[in-house]
This record gives structure tokens, sequence and C-alpha cells, in this order.
């Protein structure tokens, strides 16, 4: 039917500061991505496997580089230079990886362009783009010795 409509409606509807906190909002995200992406339904799927290994095997990385981020002085830059490359790169590797599976399986036959640009390259460009931003600022913790990236230490 109409996916593209129910993304749109999902996306632009108006949350909370505790509805960002609550898993059913985010089920609904994956939901609604499975009525445009069949994969997602899909568990035997790469799509499925990497968004839910991913939610899994990122969250201790996120948090210590948050940690990195708000006690600067009290972290290794080697130890959070070498897991945020890592975690990086495996979000980036996956897009990638992901995207090419969507071509390869011909996910886009009767899609717009629009839809397409919008639900498919927008949305996995941000998985793409800020892990680069990431993968750099790992770099300049080992280089550096220090998280001077992070601005102020």
């Amino acid at each position: 039917g109409n996916e593209f409509g129910a993304a749109v409606a999902f996306l632009t509807k108006p949350l909370g500061v505790t509805e960002l906190l609550d898993g059913r909002v985010w089920s609904g995200m994956w939901s609604t991505y499975a009525l445009y992406d069949p994969s997602y339904q899909n568990h035997e799927s790469f799509g499925f496997f990497i968004d839910f290994g991913n939610g899994m095997s990122t969250i201790p990385p996120s948090v210590l580089i948050n940690l990195a981020i708000v006690y600067p002085t009290k972290l290794s830059p080697l130890i959070v230079g070498c897991v945020g490359i890592a975690m990086y790169w495996q979000v980036m590797y996956g897009t990638i990886i992901y995207l090419l599976s969507f071509c390869f399986n011909r996910r886009y036959e009767g899609r717009g362009f629009w839809e397409l640009t919008l639900f498919v390259g927008f949305s996995n460009s941000l998985w793409f783009f800020f892990p680069i931003v990431g993968i750099y600022a790992s770099y300049c913790m080992l280089r550096d010795g220090n998280m001077s990236v992070f601005g102020q230490v």
C-alpha cells in the first residue's frame, strides 16, 4: 500500500522527551521501515541483523565515548580512539553492505526517486557520514595522544 505515507506520518509525528526514551516509539520506527523494506521483517536477513546487532553491540562503546567527552582527562585516548575507530567502522560498513543488499535485491523497484532519496538515501547517509566524523575524531585522539578533539581539555 502506502508505505512511504506511513513512514512520513511516523517521522513527522511530534514527540515529547519521554517518548524519545520509550521503546514502543523505536519499535514503531523499526516496524515502519519494515513496511518499506521487507528484509527487516525477515529474521534471517542481513538488514534485520545488522540493525539489531549494531543496536546491541554499540551500546558499551557509545557509553565509553560519551564518558570521554564529559571526562576527557579521566580516560585513555588510546583506548577511546581504538574503540571509536572499531565502532564507527562497524556502523559505516554495515550501512554500505545494507545498501548493496538493498540494490542487489532490487528493493528500489516500484519506488519513486524522491521516496528513495529521502527515505533510503537520507536516512542511511546519516549512518555513513557521521561514522566518518567519528573515525576522524578517533584518529585525532590516537595522533595527538589526548582528547582535545572534543574541545578544551
